[in-house]
C-alpha cells in the first residue's frame, strides 16, 4: 500500500497519540470535489455535501475560519476578509468509501523524515503590534463589551523536501489525536491538532474544548508541578469554563432538551512540548438533524473565537490584520451512515504546492487577568513542536 502522490486529491485523518490511538482513515479517488471560493457559495456547498451523504457517499475535507462568516447574518458585513485567504473557504471530496489503517502502519507509509529540514517559525507581526492589539482587547473586556477573545497571528515556516516528509518529521513530536493531511493538488494541509471540534456517533455529540496552556517542565518534578498548577490556576480554569459554557449553548441548539452534559471538566492532557486543559461536553442530536446541520450551527468552534461568540468574531476582524484561512477552521469527515468527526485546525500548516514555505497560525485566549508578555510566550510555545 502507498499514499497517493502530490497530483492526487486525498484526505488522511490520523491519530498519532502514543496511547489509545484510533485507526486512521484514508479517502482517495473522489467522485466529485465540492468547493466554495466566495461567501455566497458556502451554504449551497454545504447543501450539496448533505445531499451527497444522504445518497450514500462519504465526505472528507476542510473549512476555513472565514467560512463561518457565511453562517451568521450579523457577520456578513465582514466578508471582505476572505478575499485575502490562501485556501478555499470550503473544500470537500465526495468518496465511495474509505480505507481504515492501523495507526502503527502510518509511519511506514510516509516519506523518510530525514528528507526534510525545518527552519524557524517566524511571526508575521512583531511583539509590539501584538501588544497593541492585546491592550485594545483588554480595554473591551474591562468595558464589558466582551469576556474573552482568542487573539492570533500567522507565522511562516520554511522547510526543504516533500510536505509529506515534513508531516512525517513533526508527527511524533506533536503526538496529536486529531491530525492528518489533505492534499488538493493546489495545496497541502498538514494538521497536528490536539483538539476535537466534535464527533457525532449514532446520534451522540461530543465536543472537547481545549483552553489553558502550560509549557512542559525541564525535569519530571518541574513538569508535574507545571501540570498541577495548570489544573488549579483560576485564570486558566475561568478561560476554559467560558468556552465550555459557550459550547454547551451551541450544542443545545441541535440537541434534545436536557441532554447536554459536562462529564469531564478541567482535565490536564500532556503533549511533547505543552500541557493543555481540556473539558468534555456531550449531547443527543435532535431527530431529523444530520452532521451538516451540526457543522452549520457550531462552526467555527468557540474555543478559537472567544465569548460571546459572534461579538468575539467581530473583535477578531478588527484586531487581526491577516485572515486565518484554514487555521482555526476545521478538517474532518462524514461517513455514509451520518457519523462524523471534525478537528479544530490549530497547529495546522498550509503549503502551496511547490513552495518551500508553509503558513501556520498561533494564538491564545485573552481574558481580564491575562498578561500580554505571557500570552505572546504561550503562542510561541505552541509552535515549538516543529523545532528540532
Amino acid at each position: 500500500m502507498r499514499l497517493p502522490g502530490p497530483s492526487e486529491a486525498f484526505a488522511l485523518f490520523d491519530d498519532a497519540r502514543v496511547r489509545g490511538a484510533t485507526r486512521a482513515r484514508l479517502y482517495r479517488d473522489p467522485v466529485e470535489i465540492v468547493t466554495a471560493h466566495a461567501i455566497h457559495e458556502v451554504q449551497p456547498a454545504l447543501d450539496r455535501i448533505a445531499d451527497a451523504r444522504e445518497a450514500g457517499l462519504h465526505v472528507a475535507g476542510h473549512m476555513a475560519y472565514e467560512a463561518g462568516l457565511a453562517l451568521e447574518d450579523r457577520l456578513l458585513p465582514l466578508t471582505r476578509r476572505h478575499e485575502q485567504a490562501r485556501t478555499p473557504l470550503l473544500w470537500f471530496g465526495l468518496f465511495e468509501g474509505c480505507r481504515m489503517i492501523d495507526p502503527a502502519m502510518i509511519p511506514a507509509l510516509l516519506p523518510d523524515p530525514a528528507g526534510c529540514t525545518v527552519g524557524a517559525v517566524t511571526p508575521l507581526i512583531d511583539e509590539a503590534v501584538y501588544m497593541k492589539a492585546f491592550d485594545q482587547v483588554q480595554e473591551m473586556i474591562r468595558a464589558g463589551d466582551i469576556y474573552q477573545v482568542n487573539l492570533t497571528f500567522p507565522c511562516d515556516v520554511s522547510f526543504t523536501g516533500d510536505p509529506m516528509a515534513l508531516y512525517a518529521r513533526a508527527r511524533s513530536r506533536a503526538a496529536a489525536g486529531y491530525g492528518g493531511v489533505i492534499r488538493t493538488g493546489a495545496q497541502t494541509l498538514l494538521s497536528f491538532s490536539p483538539e476535537l471540534f466534535f464527533t457525532l456517533v449514532r446520534g451522540q455529540l461530543t465536543a472537547r474544548p481545549m483552553k489553558g496552556t502550560a509549557r512542559r517542565g525541564a525535569d519530571a518534578a518541574a513538569d508535574a508541578a507545571a501540570a498541577s498548577l495548570l489544573a488549579s490556576d483560576p485564570k486558566q480554569r475561568a478561560e476554559n469554563l467560558m468556552i465550555v459554557d459557550l459550547l454547551r449553548n451551541d450544542l443545545s441548539r441541535v440537541s434534545r432538551a436536557g441532554s447536554v452534559t459536562v462529564p469531564e471538566l478541567f482535565k490536564v492532557e500532556t503533549f511533547p512540548t505543552i500541557h493543555q486543559l481540556v473539558s468534555t461536553v456531550r449531547a443527543r442530536l435532535l431527530p431529523g438533524l444530520g452532521p451538516v446541520d451540526v457543522l452549520r450551527t457550531l462552526f467555527p468552534c468557540g474555543s478559537i473565537t472567544g465569548a460571546p461568540k459572534v461579538r468575539a468574531m467581530e473583535v477578531i476582524d478588527m484586531m487581526e490584520p491577516h485572515v486565518r484561512g484554514i487555521y482555526t477552521g476545521t478538517m474532518g469527515w462524514i461517513d455514509a451512515q451520518g457519523n462524523a468527526a471534525f478537528n479544530v485546525a490549530i497547529r495546522t500548516i498550509c503549503v502551496d504546492e511547490g513552495a518551500g514555505i508553509g503558513r501556520i497560525g498561533l494564538g491564545s485566549g485573552v481574558v481580564a487577568d491575562s498578561r500580554g508578555p505571557d500570552e505572546w510566550a504561550e503562542c510561541l510555545a505552541k509552535g515549538r513542536f516543529l523545532a528540532r
